[in-house]
């Protein structure tokens, strides 16, 4: 039996970034334990890359295939209209984004010993299900085409119903990183097996899927009706979004235990429907000694060259295209500045390639360099600031990182990034500002907040040395370990009466 298994989606290991560094931190900080992954890829041919050498003690890793199409076999047992009677509640509720209803959902569609009381095909294809379908439809969108309606349905439901039949390794303790598919699937292995779930959100998923989905277009928006100018989001994104939503209010009422980066997320999940009471917050941590003394250089220095640094993935949550808009107006007035943005490229390439474009428009060949992945601990003592435009965030590790080199942070308000920069709480104050904050998605305040630590070489200087004294004083790594080692210690002595008692 796994001691830990963790519950993963577009991160660890196949995707490098904030929440992959941290799970790969909890695994190789804790090598007397037995840690196991599942992960969640949309489909067995997707291309992934490994980006991460495994641990010795990461001892199982199995990938479950949300829409690929298995043929699961028809319950043998139960009573299918019983069974609809529990679980339609449940499904009405998330085309709402409410999440009621899961306990009697999971027992109808999982039945007894894990056999399903309804199959794929009855959930998708019979009677009971054409009925839930049409009298959802006729309540909610009647305003939209039926037929778009069915098949948006279908798309957005088919991963839901293979996760409850989904084979899901035994462990002590399951932990989810996100909510969505990774806290459902949590869900149903924490009642499936009797054992507690844990859940640690560093962004909040679902407003990162509320940007991605308004973003999207792949998703099909309604026509304005005469007389409309707009029609908001529409009635699919909506759907899509309410589907999100519903899952998330889910795990968070099916979680023993939910941990979180900072004080603005707790306030966020309590609004989405996590209860108050089982909410920790356990700050991001970092290497110090690691980060403080790289390897070596990945630049030779050179006095005369104003370098700024941009760490992470190209993606559109990460706003590249306003880091790039503010190199153009620092560029107009620094002479020899360049701009490195250091990370991955290719899980998005439509959308680096955007980037390149606007580089090219703006003239800025000669001042933006894409690196791709690098080993960032000999670049960050290179740089002289680091900047993060990202639209959402939790909390950032790179932010962290660079602290640990003396690197000031312009940051956009998101996420912990203020609270990191300027301090949480009057003794954290005290040490003074690490950077400087700004707005999200403004180029022009980007810029000039670069500019302010170009022309103040002793305000850098200040705010560097305040980075680095907070994150030696509330960001170190061995505090991450040691919480998590307890924490970890105490859900595997819970016994499935427990969870029982607790009434989920």
């Amino acid at each position: 039996m796994l001691d830990v298994l963790f519950f993963c989606e577009g991160t660890y290991p196949y995707v490098s970034g904030g929440v992959s560094s941290w799970i790969h931190q909890l695994i190789t900080g804790m090598p007397h334990l037995k840690f196991g992954i599942l992960y969640l890829a949309t489909s067995e041919n997707a291309e992934r890359e490994m980006k991460y050498k495994l641990p010795p003690n990461l001892v199982h890793m199995v990938e479950f295939y949300l829409y690929d199409f298995v043929d699961f076999p028809r319950a043998t047992s139960g009573s299918s209209v019983q069974a609809w009677e529990d679980v339609g509640p449940f499904l009405r509720g998330l085309f709402r984004g409410d999440g009621e209803g899961f306990p009697k959902a999971y027992n109808a569609v999982c039945g007894e010993h894990g056999l399903p009381a309804l199959s794929y095909k009855d959930l998708t294809s019979s009677k009971g299900s054409w009925d839930l379908l049409v009298d959802v439809y006729q309540n909610n969108f009647k305003q939209a085409s039926f037929s778009d309606f069915f098949w948006s349905w279908r798309y957005a439901h088919y991963p839901l119903y293979k996760l409850f039949a989904a084979d899901i390794p035994k462990a002590r303790v399951y932990h989810a990183v996100t909510t969505g598919w990774c806290g459902l699937l949590g869900a149903i292995a924490a009642r499936r097996f009797g054992r507690p779930l844990l859940l640690t959100e560093h962004g909040l998923y679902v407003n990162e899927r509320r940007i991605e989905i308004s973003q999207a277009d792949w998703i099909f928006v309604d026509a304005p009706k005469q007389g409309q100018l707009e029609i908001g989001l529409g009635t699919f994104k909506e759907l899509w979004i309410n589907l999100f939503t519903g899952l998330g209010k889910v795990t968070y009422q099916e979680a023993d235990h939910i941990f979180t980066l900072f004080e603005g997320n707790l306030k966020l999940q309590v609004e989405y429907g996590a209860p108050a009471e089982r909410i920790q917050i356990i700050p991001n941590g970092v290497n110090i000694e690691a980060l403080s003394n790289p390897p070596g250089r990945a630049l030779v220095h050179d006095a005369s060259r104003f370098r700024v640094g941009f760490v992470g993935r190209v993606v559109p949550i990460k706003d590249v295209k306003t880091l790039i808009k503010a190199a153009r107006i620092v560029a107009q007035n620094v002479p020899d500045v360049e701009f490195y943005l250091c990370g991955p490229y290719d899980e998005d390439p439509d959308y680096h390639a955007e980037c390149l474009t606007l580089v090219d428009a703006l003239g800025l060949g000669h001042v933006i360099r894409f690196t791709g992945p690098v080993d960032v601990k000999t670049y960050y003592p290179c740089f002289d600031v680091q900047v993060l435009t990202s639209i959402s965030e939790g909390q950032p590790l790179v932010i962290l990182e660079g602290f640990c080199s003396g690197l000031p942070c312009v940051a956009s308000d998101v996420g912990a990034c203020r609270e990191m920069i300027n301090g949480r709480g009057a003794e954290d104050e005290a040490l003074g500002p690490a950077g400087l904050v700004t707005w999200v998605g403004n180029p022009r305040q980007t810029a000039e907040a670069i500019l302010k630590l170009y022309r103040e070489p002793s305000l850098r200087q200040r705010m560097g040395q305040a980075g680095q004294e907070r994150v030696k004083r509330y960001y170190d790594q061995k505090q991450l370990l040691e919480s998590y080692a307890q924490i970890y210690q105490m859900a595997a002595a819970q016994s499935g009466r427990d969870r029982v008692r607790a009434g989920r």
